[in-house]
């Protein structure tokens, strides 16, 4: 039988007792562990922040080219910022590259928007004027500190339960290098992504520490059954107020495998009918190391019967060189996705 990821109530985060955060935290670990995926209701992130997110984003992709042109994502730059254009994004070469295809032909159906910490200035977040979209950049900034705030809390959780220093992960992150990507999937043919040449967003694993997706009530979310590799379930949805919490990469090179990456990806809802897909959007807090943070496994997970099984990189390393993975420098044709 399929496994099923558990669905926490994280309200005891703020108002529990002792005993209630020390039961959630128990569960959200095994959770965590066994399945790479959590989902919370009643989380800390205000359902008003993210109601007025999902308008607002709405809202950016019916800009005119015009208006997102001067923002477009410059991937040579190694980390995400402003606007990118449909098919620019290539996530079929993250984990489903088996090495014998050259061509990076392999686009997403998506357009996309991507920015950081307001206040970083390595990186800087481009945004479309003010007089475009008023309002825009203040909701996506709060809504970046009310997630950063949920992801320390988190990784607390983890750590204390883990009986390990309730900081060891929360300290290597003050969310200067977290992001937000905002996704829109256009209405696609139904016989466009049964090619197998264009996907929604194809398996992948984040970079991250932990990753914070908001739920769209278009599905097509999907998540690897461990019990059977290579299978993928459809995340149920079940309310607005809920949001899927998936560990990433970084948190699996600091455990040294322990609590492992969930892979996941996007395609057509599991229960549509017809021959369009319909347009699809999603919201995501990507929570990362301070770049200059070492994302090796950490002492806590390396002893005498657990050699380190990760290199030494720092978390700007990292995570340029698997940005440089999806990001192919093009050799072949491209692929024309149809709406």
């Amino acid at each position: 039988m399929p496994s099923s990821i558990p669905v926490l109530d994280a309200a005891c985060m703020v108002n529990g007792t002792a005993q209630e955060r020390a039961d959630f935290g128990d569960k959200f670990l095994k959770g965590m562990v066994e399945h790479g995926f959590v989902k919370l209701v009643n989380h800390t992130v205000p359902m008003p922040i993210v109601e007025d997110t999902f308008s607002q984003i709405k809202k950016f992709f019916t800009l005119p080219f015009d208006v997102k042109k001067p923002i477009i994502n410059d991937p040579k730059k190694g980390q995400q910022r402003g606007w990118s254009p449909p098919g620019e994004e290539k996530t079929w070469w993250l984990e489903s590259n088996t090495g014998d295809v050259v061509s990076p032909q392999f686009g997403d159906n998506k357009e996309s928007f991507d920015c950081g910490d307001p206040n970083d200035k390595q990186f800087p977040n481009q945004w479309p004027a003010d007089s475009a979209l008023p309002g825009y950049q203040k909701t996506i900034d709060q809504f970046f500190y009310d997630c950063g705030q949920l992801c320390i809390d988190l990784l607390e959780v983890l750590a204390t339960r883990m009986q390990v220093d309730p900081k060891l992960f929360s300290s290597r992150c003050t969310n200067e290098a977290s992001t937000i990507r905002i996704n829109q999937f256009p209405p696609v043919a139904r016989e466009t992504l049964e090619t197998g040449q264009v996907s929604r967003i194809w398996p992948h694993n984040d970079f991250g520490i932990i990753s914070l997706v908001f739920p769209d009530r278009t599905g097509g979310l999907e998540y690897e059954d461990r019990q059977n590799p290579g299978t993928f379930i459809p995340m149920p949805y079940n309310g607005d107020d809920e949001v899927v919490v998936i560990v990433s990469e970084t948190m699996q090179r600091w455990t040294n495998g322990l609590v492992r990456a969930g892979l996941h990806r996007v395609t057509k809802p599991v229960d549509m009918v017809g021959d369009l897909v319909p347009e699809r959007w999603s919201l995501v807090y990507f929570n990362k190391a301070d770049r200059h943070v070492n994302v090796g496994p950490l002492k806590e997970f390396v002893g005498p019967d657990m050699d380190a099984v990760y290199e030494d990189l720092s978390a700007l390393e990292y995570q340029s060189m698997r940005n440089a993975v999806h990001y192919p420098e093009p050799v072949g044709g491209t692929v024309t996705v149809a709406g």
